[in-house]
Protein backbone atom coordinates (compact mmCIF):
# COMPACT_ATOMS: atom_id res chain seq x y z
CA UNK A 1 0.00 0.00 0.00
CA UNK A 2 1.49 3.33 -0.87
CA UNK A 3 1.50 6.12 1.00
CA UNK A 4 -0.40 9.62 0.83
CA UNK A 5 1.87 12.09 2.30
CA UNK A 6 0.53 15.29 3.51
CA UNK A 7 3.85 17.60 3.32
CA UNK A 8 3.33 20.31 0.67
CA UNK A 9 4.93 19.78 -2.30
CA UNK A 10 7.60 23.06 -3.12
CA UNK A 11 7.68 23.71 -6.68
CA UNK A 12 11.68 23.89 -8.31
CA UNK A 13 12.63 20.45 -7.05
CA UNK A 14 14.20 18.11 -9.48
CA UNK A 15 11.95 15.45 -9.07
CA UNK A 16 8.31 15.15 -9.95
CA UNK A 17 5.98 18.31 -7.99
CA UNK A 18 3.87 15.53 -7.06
CA UNK A 19 6.67 13.84 -4.93
CA UNK A 20 7.02 14.76 -1.41
CA UNK A 21 11.44 14.85 -0.36
CA UNK A 22 10.64 12.36 2.15
CA UNK A 23 8.54 10.32 -1.17
CA UNK A 24 11.25 10.80 -3.34
CA UNK A 25 13.94 9.36 -0.83
CA UNK A 26 11.90 6.40 -0.83
CA UNK A 27 11.90 5.44 -4.42
CA UNK A 28 15.76 6.70 -4.57
CA UNK A 29 16.56 3.67 -2.50
CA UNK A 30 13.91 1.08 -3.66
CA UNK A 31 14.51 1.71 -7.39
CA UNK A 32 18.78 2.77 -7.35
CA UNK A 33 18.72 3.43 -10.83
CA UNK A 34 16.31 6.33 -10.81
CA UNK A 35 17.44 9.83 -11.62
CA UNK A 36 15.89 13.16 -11.85
CA UNK A 37 16.54 16.31 -13.66
CA UNK A 38 13.81 19.61 -14.01
CA UNK A 39 11.02 17.63 -12.19
CA UNK A 40 11.22 14.11 -14.74
CA UNK A 41 12.59 11.42 -14.11
CA UNK A 42 14.86 8.85 -15.89
CA UNK A 43 17.17 5.84 -15.29
CA UNK A 44 20.71 6.11 -14.76
CA UNK A 45 21.31 2.16 -15.89
CA UNK A 46 19.55 2.61 -19.44
CA UNK A 47 21.73 5.88 -19.56
CA UNK A 48 24.87 4.59 -19.22
CA UNK A 49 24.28 1.61 -21.19
CA UNK A 50 22.20 3.52 -24.20
CA UNK A 51 23.47 0.49 -26.45
CA UNK A 52 23.09 -2.96 -25.42
CA UNK A 53 25.40 -4.39 -27.83
CA UNK A 54 24.91 -7.87 -28.94
CA UNK A 55 21.41 -7.73 -27.57
CA UNK A 56 20.61 -4.35 -29.26
CA UNK A 57 18.62 -6.64 -31.56
CA UNK A 58 16.59 -8.05 -28.88
CA UNK A 59 15.68 -5.31 -26.96
CA UNK A 60 16.30 -1.71 -27.25
CA UNK A 61 16.48 0.75 -24.38
CA UNK A 62 13.82 3.31 -23.92
CA UNK A 63 14.83 6.93 -25.10
CA UNK A 64 12.38 8.81 -22.80
CA UNK A 65 14.21 7.18 -19.55
CA UNK A 66 17.89 7.79 -21.21
CA UNK A 67 17.27 11.53 -21.73
CA UNK A 68 15.00 12.05 -18.49
CA UNK A 69 11.42 12.45 -19.65
CA UNK A 70 9.11 10.55 -17.61
CA UNK A 71 6.70 12.44 -16.16
CA UNK A 72 3.23 11.12 -14.74
CA UNK A 73 0.13 11.31 -16.45
CA UNK A 74 -3.20 12.89 -14.99
CA UNK A 75 -4.97 15.79 -13.70
CA UNK A 76 -4.82 15.07 -10.33
CA UNK A 77 -2.15 14.85 -7.61
CA UNK A 78 -3.11 11.25 -6.82
CA UNK A 79 -3.08 9.97 -10.70
CA UNK A 80 0.18 11.49 -11.54
CA UNK A 81 1.68 9.31 -8.64
CA UNK A 82 -0.29 6.45 -9.31
CA UNK A 83 1.23 7.04 -12.66
CA UNK A 84 4.46 7.23 -12.02
CA UNK A 85 4.48 4.53 -9.93
CA UNK A 86 3.61 2.32 -12.50
CA UNK A 87 6.18 3.36 -14.97
CA UNK A 88 8.87 2.91 -12.66
CA UNK A 89 7.96 -0.93 -11.47
CA UNK A 90 7.44 -1.82 -14.97
CA UNK A 91 10.46 0.00 -16.28
CA UNK A 92 12.34 -1.66 -13.64
CA UNK A 93 10.61 -5.13 -14.62
CA UNK A 94 11.44 -4.71 -18.67
CA UNK A 95 13.62 -6.80 -20.51
CA UNK A 96 15.60 -4.43 -21.82
CA UNK A 97 16.48 -2.91 -18.53
CA UNK A 98 17.69 -5.67 -17.38
CA UNK A 99 19.79 -6.61 -20.18
CA UNK A 100 21.19 -3.07 -19.68
CA UNK A 101 21.56 -3.99 -16.16
CA UNK A 102 23.40 -6.82 -17.10
CA UNK A 103 26.03 -5.07 -19.37
CA UNK A 104 26.80 -2.61 -16.68
CA UNK A 105 27.36 -5.36 -14.12
CA UNK A 106 29.41 -7.57 -16.75
CA UNK A 107 31.24 -3.83 -17.31
CA UNK A 108 32.07 -3.55 -13.80
CA UNK A 109 33.92 -6.38 -13.49
CA UNK A 110 36.38 -5.61 -15.58
CA UNK A 111 36.35 -8.75 -17.63
CA UNK A 112 38.29 -7.28 -20.48
CA UNK A 113 41.28 -6.19 -18.15
CA UNK A 114 41.39 -9.88 -16.18
CA UNK A 115 41.42 -11.50 -19.43
CA UNK A 116 44.75 -9.47 -20.55
CA UNK A 117 45.93 -10.22 -16.44
CA UNK A 118 45.21 -13.63 -16.89
CA UNK A 119 46.66 -14.20 -19.96
CA UNK A 120 49.65 -12.67 -18.83
CA UNK A 121 49.99 -14.41 -15.91
CA UNK A 122 49.76 -17.72 -17.83
CA UNK A 123 53.09 -16.48 -19.68
CA UNK A 124 54.75 -15.27 -16.51
CA UNK A 125 54.12 -18.70 -14.67
CA UNK A 126 55.38 -20.70 -18.10
CA UNK A 127 58.13 -18.65 -18.49
CA UNK A 128 59.28 -19.69 -14.91
CA UNK A 129 58.71 -23.31 -15.50
CA UNK A 130 60.86 -22.51 -18.37
CA UNK A 131 63.97 -20.73 -16.46
CA UNK A 132 63.44 -23.15 -13.13
CA UNK A 133 64.09 -26.02 -16.15
CA UNK A 134 67.14 -24.25 -17.33
CA UNK A 135 68.27 -23.50 -14.17
CA UNK A 136 68.03 -27.20 -13.27
CA UNK A 137 70.42 -28.31 -15.86
CA UNK A 138 73.01 -25.95 -15.10
CA UNK A 139 72.58 -26.66 -11.07
CA UNK A 140 73.62 -30.19 -12.18
CA UNK A 141 75.72 -29.99 -14.43
CA UNK A 142 73.24 -31.14 -17.81
CA UNK A 143 73.89 -30.30 -21.50
CA UNK A 144 71.77 -27.59 -22.40
CA UNK A 145 70.51 -30.18 -25.22
CA UNK A 146 68.09 -31.84 -22.73
CA UNK A 147 66.03 -28.63 -22.47
CA UNK A 148 63.64 -29.30 -25.13
CA UNK A 149 63.28 -33.01 -23.75
CA UNK A 150 62.44 -31.87 -20.51
CA UNK A 151 59.91 -29.05 -21.46
CA UNK A 152 57.82 -31.95 -23.52
CA UNK A 153 58.15 -34.31 -20.33
CA UNK A 154 56.70 -31.55 -18.52
CA UNK A 155 54.19 -30.81 -20.57
CA UNK A 156 53.10 -34.68 -21.31
CA UNK A 157 52.60 -34.41 -17.15
CA UNK A 158 50.26 -31.73 -17.58
CA UNK A 159 52.33 -28.40 -16.72
CA UNK A 160 51.93 -25.11 -19.22
CA UNK A 161 55.50 -24.56 -20.76
CA UNK A 162 54.34 -21.98 -22.77
CA UNK A 163 55.29 -22.30 -27.34
CA UNK A 164 58.72 -20.70 -26.90
CA UNK A 165 62.03 -20.18 -25.57
CA UNK A 166 62.29 -24.01 -25.94
CA UNK A 167 65.62 -24.75 -27.35
CA UNK A 168 69.24 -25.27 -26.18
CA UNK A 169 70.24 -21.63 -27.29
CA UNK A 170 68.05 -20.16 -25.46
CA UNK A 171 68.85 -22.36 -22.20
CA UNK A 172 72.17 -20.89 -22.99
CA UNK A 173 71.43 -17.84 -22.72
CA UNK A 174 69.00 -18.12 -19.77
CA UNK A 175 71.38 -19.44 -17.85
CA UNK A 176 73.60 -16.71 -18.37
CA UNK A 177 71.25 -13.89 -17.72
CA UNK A 178 70.34 -15.78 -14.54
CA UNK A 179 74.35 -16.41 -13.48
CA UNK A 180 74.68 -12.12 -14.53
CA UNK A 181 71.37 -11.14 -12.47
CA UNK A 182 73.35 -12.92 -9.28
CA UNK A 183 76.54 -11.99 -9.47
CA UNK A 184 74.92 -8.63 -9.85
CA UNK A 185 72.83 -8.62 -6.81
CA UNK A 186 75.60 -10.28 -4.70
CA UNK A 187 78.29 -7.92 -5.52
CA UNK A 188 75.39 -4.78 -5.00
CA UNK A 189 74.98 -6.53 -1.44
CA UNK A 190 78.53 -6.92 -0.67
CA UNK A 191 78.86 -2.75 -1.13
CA UNK A 192 76.38 -2.11 0.03
CA UNK A 193 77.38 -3.66 3.62
CA UNK A 194 81.02 -2.39 2.85
CA UNK A 195 82.27 -5.88 2.84
CA UNK A 196 86.42 -6.36 2.74
CA UNK A 197 86.45 -8.95 -0.32
CA UNK A 198 89.65 -10.82 -1.34
CA UNK A 199 90.02 -12.18 -4.89
CA UNK A 200 91.59 -15.82 -6.04
CA UNK A 201 92.69 -16.19 -9.10
CA UNK A 202 94.21 -19.28 -11.45
CA UNK A 203 95.57 -19.43 -14.80
CA UNK A 204 94.27 -22.69 -16.59
CA UNK A 205 93.86 -23.81 -20.48
CA UNK A 206 90.69 -25.08 -21.73
CA UNK A 207 90.13 -27.73 -24.01
CA UNK A 208 90.00 -25.79 -27.06
CA UNK A 209 93.97 -24.65 -25.42
CA UNK A 210 92.81 -21.31 -24.93
CA UNK A 211 94.51 -19.58 -21.94
CA UNK A 212 91.66 -18.61 -19.79
CA UNK A 213 92.04 -17.05 -15.68
CA UNK A 214 89.74 -18.73 -13.41
CA UNK A 215 87.97 -15.60 -10.92
CA UNK A 216 86.82 -16.13 -7.47
CA UNK A 217 85.54 -14.03 -4.68
CA UNK A 218 86.26 -14.99 -1.00
CA UNK A 219 83.90 -12.54 1.40
CA UNK A 220 81.17 -12.35 4.09
CA UNK A 221 78.06 -10.97 2.63
CA UNK A 222 76.31 -10.15 6.13
CA UNK A 223 80.00 -9.00 8.19
CA UNK A 224 78.80 -11.59 10.33
CA UNK A 225 78.63 -15.28 9.00
CA UNK A 226 81.64 -17.16 7.89
CA UNK A 227 83.31 -16.19 4.62
CA UNK A 228 82.94 -18.43 1.41
CA UNK A 229 84.20 -18.45 -1.96
CA UNK A 230 82.14 -17.42 -4.82
CA UNK A 231 82.52 -18.20 -8.35
CA UNK A 232 82.44 -14.68 -10.24
CA UNK A 233 83.92 -15.60 -14.12
CA UNK A 234 85.76 -17.71 -16.56
CA UNK A 235 87.79 -15.34 -18.13
CA UNK A 236 89.68 -15.50 -21.78
CA UNK A 237 93.05 -14.24 -21.69
CA UNK A 238 94.67 -12.74 -25.23
CA UNK A 239 97.84 -12.00 -23.22
CA UNK A 240 99.38 -13.49 -20.43
CA UNK A 241 101.59 -11.41 -19.73
CA UNK A 242 101.23 -9.72 -16.07
CA UNK A 243 99.76 -6.54 -18.10
CA UNK A 244 97.34 -8.83 -20.04
CA UNK A 245 95.97 -10.71 -17.37
CA UNK A 246 95.21 -7.69 -14.98
CA UNK A 247 93.62 -5.44 -17.58
CA UNK A 248 91.50 -8.78 -17.77
CA UNK A 249 90.59 -9.16 -14.23
CA UNK A 250 89.70 -5.27 -13.64
CA UNK A 251 87.38 -5.77 -16.82
CA UNK A 252 86.27 -8.70 -14.77
CA UNK A 253 85.27 -7.02 -11.66
CA UNK A 254 84.23 -4.04 -12.89
CA UNK A 255 81.39 -5.66 -15.01
CA UNK A 256 80.05 -7.32 -12.30
CA UNK A 257 79.13 -4.11 -10.79
CA UNK A 258 82.27 -3.14 -8.39
CA UNK A 259 83.34 0.32 -8.70
CA UNK A 260 87.19 1.56 -8.52
CA UNK A 261 86.48 3.75 -5.21
CA UNK A 262 85.11 0.64 -3.51
CA UNK A 263 87.63 -2.01 -4.60
CA UNK A 264 90.21 1.10 -3.48
CA UNK A 265 88.81 0.57 0.21
CA UNK A 266 87.76 -2.86 0.46
CA UNK A 267 89.73 -5.30 -1.41
CA UNK A 268 92.13 -6.74 0.86
CA UNK A 269 93.22 -9.75 -0.14
CA UNK A 270 94.56 -11.17 -3.47
CA UNK A 271 95.40 -15.08 -3.63
CA UNK A 272 97.53 -16.69 -6.81
CA UNK A 273 99.73 -19.40 -7.57
CA UNK A 274 103.30 -19.44 -7.01
CA UNK A 275 103.93 -18.61 -11.39
CA UNK A 276 106.43 -15.63 -12.02
CA UNK A 277 103.53 -13.68 -13.49
CA UNK A 278 101.65 -13.58 -10.71
CA UNK A 279 103.62 -13.11 -7.85
CA UNK A 280 107.09 -11.86 -9.43
CA UNK A 281 108.67 -9.21 -7.46
CA UNK A 282 109.18 -6.46 -9.98
CA UNK A 283 106.55 -7.25 -12.55
CA UNK A 284 104.09 -9.38 -11.17
CA UNK A 285 100.44 -8.96 -11.21
CA UNK A 286 100.05 -8.44 -7.48
CA UNK A 287 103.01 -5.82 -7.61
CA UNK A 288 100.97 -4.02 -10.09
CA UNK A 289 97.46 -4.17 -8.46
CA UNK A 290 99.11 -2.81 -5.70
CA UNK A 291 100.33 0.44 -7.05
CA UNK A 292 96.67 0.63 -7.82
CA UNK A 293 94.95 -0.60 -4.86
CA UNK A 294 97.28 -0.22 -1.76
CA UNK A 295 95.45 -2.31 0.61
CA UNK A 296 96.23 -5.11 -0.84
CA UNK A 297 98.20 -8.17 0.60
CA UNK A 298 99.35 -10.79 -2.03
CA UNK A 299 99.63 -14.47 -1.07
CA UNK A 300 100.64 -17.44 -2.46
CA UNK A 301 98.07 -20.41 -2.47
CA UNK A 302 98.87 -22.50 0.94
CA UNK A 303 97.40 -25.97 -1.68
CA UNK A 304 100.33 -24.44 -4.29
CA UNK A 305 102.76 -24.74 -1.35
CA UNK A 306 101.85 -27.89 0.26
CA UNK A 307 102.46 -29.39 -3.99
CA UNK A 308 105.84 -26.94 -4.10
CA UNK A 309 106.76 -28.53 -0.92
CA UNK A 310 106.30 -32.50 -1.43
CA UNK A 311 107.93 -32.15 -4.38
CA UNK A 312 111.31 -30.80 -2.89
CA UNK A 313 110.83 -33.79 -0.67
CA UNK A 314 110.22 -35.83 -3.66
CA UNK A 315 113.47 -34.56 -4.79
CA UNK A 316 115.15 -34.71 -1.85
CA UNK A 317 114.88 -38.65 -1.57
CA UNK A 318 116.11 -40.47 -4.70
CA UNK A 319 114.69 -43.71 -3.26
CA UNK A 320 111.62 -42.01 -4.16
CA UNK A 321 112.01 -42.26 -7.85
CA UNK A 322 112.00 -46.09 -8.06
CA UNK A 323 108.28 -46.19 -6.36
CA UNK A 324 107.32 -43.43 -8.84
CA UNK A 325 108.56 -45.24 -11.57
CA UNK A 326 106.83 -48.18 -11.03
CA UNK A 327 103.45 -46.65 -10.15
CA UNK A 328 104.46 -44.59 -13.96
CA UNK A 329 104.63 -47.91 -15.56
CA UNK A 330 101.26 -49.32 -13.83
CA UNK A 331 99.40 -46.26 -15.32
CA UNK A 332 100.60 -46.90 -18.67
CA UNK A 333 99.98 -50.16 -18.56
CA UNK A 334 96.00 -50.09 -17.39
CA UNK A 335 95.09 -46.23 -19.07
CA UNK A 336 96.58 -47.14 -22.88
CA UNK A 337 95.09 -50.92 -22.75
CA UNK A 338 91.34 -51.93 -22.21
CA UNK A 339 92.22 -55.67 -22.47
CA UNK A 340 94.08 -54.86 -19.56
CA UNK A 341 91.77 -53.21 -17.43
CA UNK A 342 89.45 -56.19 -18.49
CA UNK A 343 91.75 -58.61 -17.44
CA UNK A 344 92.36 -56.92 -14.04
CA UNK A 345 88.40 -56.54 -13.17
CA UNK A 346 88.54 -60.72 -13.87
CA UNK A 347 91.46 -60.74 -11.45
CA UNK A 348 89.58 -58.39 -8.82
CA UNK A 349 86.54 -60.04 -9.29
CA UNK A 350 87.62 -63.85 -9.17
CA UNK A 351 89.65 -62.51 -5.94
CA UNK A 352 86.67 -60.57 -4.07
CA UNK A 353 88.82 -57.60 -4.11
CA UNK A 354 88.08 -53.86 -4.57
CA UNK A 355 89.00 -52.16 -7.58
CA UNK A 356 90.22 -48.65 -7.41
CA UNK A 357 91.43 -46.95 -10.72
CA UNK A 358 95.03 -46.38 -10.59
CA UNK A 359 96.73 -43.12 -12.12
CA UNK A 360 99.93 -41.52 -11.51
CA UNK A 361 101.69 -40.12 -7.94
CA UNK A 362 103.65 -36.84 -7.31
CA UNK A 363 102.46 -35.51 -10.77
CA UNK A 364 101.43 -32.42 -11.84
CA UNK A 365 97.97 -33.08 -9.87
CA UNK A 366 97.19 -32.62 -5.88
CA UNK A 367 98.42 -35.55 -3.54
CA UNK A 368 95.04 -36.43 -2.68
CA UNK A 369 94.98 -37.63 -6.07
CA UNK A 370 98.61 -39.26 -5.46
CA UNK A 371 97.02 -40.89 -2.36
CA UNK A 372 94.21 -42.50 -3.85
CA UNK A 373 96.45 -44.24 -6.91
CA UNK A 374 98.63 -45.56 -4.28
CA UNK A 375 95.73 -46.56 -2.22
CA UNK A 376 94.44 -48.75 -5.68
CA UNK A 377 97.54 -50.68 -5.60
CA UNK A 378 97.20 -51.48 -1.80
CA UNK A 379 93.61 -52.30 -2.24
CA UNK A 380 94.37 -54.24 -5.52
CA UNK A 381 97.80 -56.31 -4.22
CA UNK A 382 96.58 -59.22 -4.73
CA UNK A 383 94.75 -59.00 -7.87
CA UNK A 384 97.74 -56.97 -9.35
CA UNK A 385 99.96 -60.11 -8.50
CA UNK A 386 97.16 -62.41 -10.29
CA UNK A 387 97.20 -60.61 -13.58
CA UNK A 388 101.07 -60.10 -13.95
CA UNK A 389 101.78 -63.98 -13.33
CA UNK A 390 98.97 -65.29 -15.23
CA UNK A 391 100.45 -62.94 -18.44
CA UNK A 392 103.42 -63.76 -17.77
CA UNK A 393 102.65 -67.34 -18.65
CA UNK A 394 100.55 -66.54 -21.66
CA UNK A 395 101.61 -67.85 -25.41
CA UNK A 396 100.08 -65.21 -26.81
CA UNK A 397 102.05 -62.52 -26.19
CA UNK A 398 105.58 -62.28 -27.13
CA UNK A 399 108.41 -62.64 -24.90
CA UNK A 400 108.67 -59.18 -24.24
CA UNK A 401 105.33 -58.41 -23.03
CA UNK A 402 105.73 -61.73 -21.03
CA UNK A 403 108.63 -60.17 -19.68
CA UNK A 404 106.89 -57.24 -18.49
CA UNK A 405 104.29 -58.94 -16.84
CA UNK A 406 107.11 -61.29 -15.08
CA UNK A 407 109.12 -58.17 -13.67
CA UNK A 408 105.96 -56.67 -12.41
CA UNK A 409 105.11 -59.75 -10.65
CA UNK A 410 108.02 -59.90 -8.59
CA UNK A 411 108.02 -56.36 -7.97
CA UNK A 412 105.04 -57.11 -5.94
CA UNK A 413 106.75 -60.36 -4.80
CA UNK A 414 109.87 -57.73 -3.04
CA UNK A 415 109.35 -57.03 0.70
CA UNK A 416 111.15 -53.78 -0.36
CA UNK A 417 107.90 -52.28 -2.65
CA UNK A 418 105.34 -53.61 0.25
CA UNK A 419 107.41 -51.29 2.50
CA UNK A 420 107.64 -48.60 0.28
CA UNK A 421 104.20 -48.53 -0.33
CA UNK A 422 103.15 -48.69 3.41
CA UNK A 423 105.27 -45.63 3.85
CA UNK A 424 103.99 -43.27 0.86
CA UNK A 425 100.27 -44.55 1.64
CA UNK A 426 100.97 -43.50 5.29
CA UNK A 427 102.42 -39.93 4.30
CA UNK A 428 100.31 -39.25 0.87
CA UNK A 429 97.19 -40.38 3.77
CA UNK A 430 98.08 -37.53 6.01
CA UNK A 431 98.80 -34.57 3.59
CA UNK A 432 95.55 -35.56 1.12
CA UNK A 433 93.79 -34.87 4.74
CA UNK A 434 95.63 -31.80 4.62
CA UNK A 435 95.37 -30.76 1.40
CA UNK A 436 91.41 -31.06 0.95
CA UNK A 437 91.34 -29.34 4.46
CA UNK A 438 93.29 -26.70 2.90
CA UNK A 439 90.91 -26.42 -0.35
CA UNK A 440 87.44 -26.16 2.27
CA UNK A 441 85.50 -22.97 2.16
CA UNK A 442 85.88 -22.59 5.74
CA UNK A 443 89.67 -22.26 6.44
CA UNK A 444 90.83 -19.17 7.87
CA UNK A 445 94.52 -18.54 8.65
CA UNK A 446 94.45 -19.35 11.68
CA UNK A 447 92.97 -22.91 11.33
CA UNK A 448 95.32 -23.51 8.52
CA UNK A 449 98.17 -22.31 10.47
CA UNK A 450 96.92 -25.20 13.32
CA UNK A 451 96.47 -27.60 10.69
CA UNK A 452 100.05 -27.53 9.07
CA UNK A 453 101.49 -27.20 12.90
CA UNK A 454 99.63 -30.40 13.69
CA UNK A 455 100.98 -32.08 10.20
CA UNK A 456 104.48 -31.20 10.46
CA UNK A 457 104.10 -32.69 14.80
CA UNK A 458 102.43 -35.76 13.26
CA UNK A 459 105.64 -36.48 10.39
CA UNK A 460 108.13 -35.18 13.48
CA UNK A 461 106.41 -38.27 15.54
CA UNK A 462 106.74 -40.52 12.14
CA UNK A 463 110.46 -39.77 12.05
CA UNK A 464 110.98 -41.06 15.33
CA UNK A 465 111.83 -45.28 15.68
CA UNK A 466 108.34 -46.10 16.97
CA UNK A 467 106.31 -43.83 15.27
CA UNK A 468 105.97 -46.09 12.25
CA UNK A 469 102.32 -45.12 10.66
CA UNK A 470 99.25 -48.10 10.51
CA UNK A 471 99.94 -49.42 6.67
CA UNK A 472 103.75 -49.63 7.91
CA UNK A 473 103.11 -51.42 11.05
CA UNK A 474 100.48 -54.01 8.50
CA UNK A 475 103.52 -54.51 6.29
CA UNK A 476 105.88 -55.29 8.65
CA UNK A 477 103.90 -57.75 10.32
CA UNK A 478 103.11 -58.99 6.41
CA UNK A 479 107.04 -58.92 6.11
CA UNK A 480 107.97 -60.96 8.98
CA UNK A 481 104.96 -63.65 7.62
CA UNK A 482 106.97 -63.60 4.65
CA UNK A 483 102.83 -63.08 2.74
CA UNK A 484 100.87 -60.32 1.93
CA UNK A 485 97.05 -60.65 0.20
CA UNK A 486 97.69 -64.61 -0.65
CA UNK A 487 101.33 -62.76 -2.08
CA UNK A 488 104.25 -64.39 -1.36
CA UNK A 489 107.11 -61.87 -0.18
CA UNK A 490 110.79 -62.54 -0.77
CA UNK A 491 113.19 -60.64 1.93
CA UNK A 492 115.06 -57.29 1.36
CA UNK A 493 118.11 -58.29 -0.56
CA UNK A 494 121.00 -55.60 -1.27
CA UNK A 495 119.64 -54.69 -4.52
CA UNK A 496 116.62 -53.66 -3.21
CA UNK A 497 115.82 -49.74 -2.72
CA UNK A 498 114.43 -49.02 0.50
CA UNK A 499 112.81 -45.15 0.91
CA UNK A 500 114.48 -44.24 4.22
CA UNK A 501 111.72 -43.39 6.61
CA UNK A 502 113.74 -40.76 8.78
CA UNK A 503 115.28 -39.06 5.42
CA UNK A 504 111.57 -39.40 4.25
CA UNK A 505 109.90 -37.63 7.32
CA UNK A 506 112.19 -34.98 7.48
CA UNK A 507 111.97 -33.87 4.14
CA UNK A 508 108.28 -32.99 4.39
Amino acid sequence: MWFIFSVEVKSGLPWPNCWTTLQWEYFKQSYTFLLSEGGKLGCRTCRTVQTLGPNRLKQNVSYEWVNITIDGAGSTKAARQKSLREKVRLHSESAAHNDAQRVCDERNKHVMENVVAQQQAEHLDSTCVVFRTAYYLAKNDRPYVDHSNLLDLQSLNGVNVGRVLQSNVVCADIVDHVADCTKRKLVTEVQENNVTVSILVDESTTLGHKSALIVYMRCSVDRISEPVNFFLDLVELHDVTSDGILQALLNCLFSVGFTKEFLEKHWLGMATDGASVMLGRTAGLVVKLKQMFPNIIGWHCLNHRLELGVGDAVKSCSEINHFKAFMDKLYSLYSMSTTNQRALENCAEALGSELNRIGRVLGVRWVASSYRAVRAVWKSYDALYKHFSESAVVKSLDSKERATFSGLAKKLQSAAFLHNLALMHDALEELADLSESLQANSVTLPKAHRLISRQIEIFRARKADDGEGEKCKIAADCIKLGKHQNVPLQAVSGKDVVINRQQFYQAL
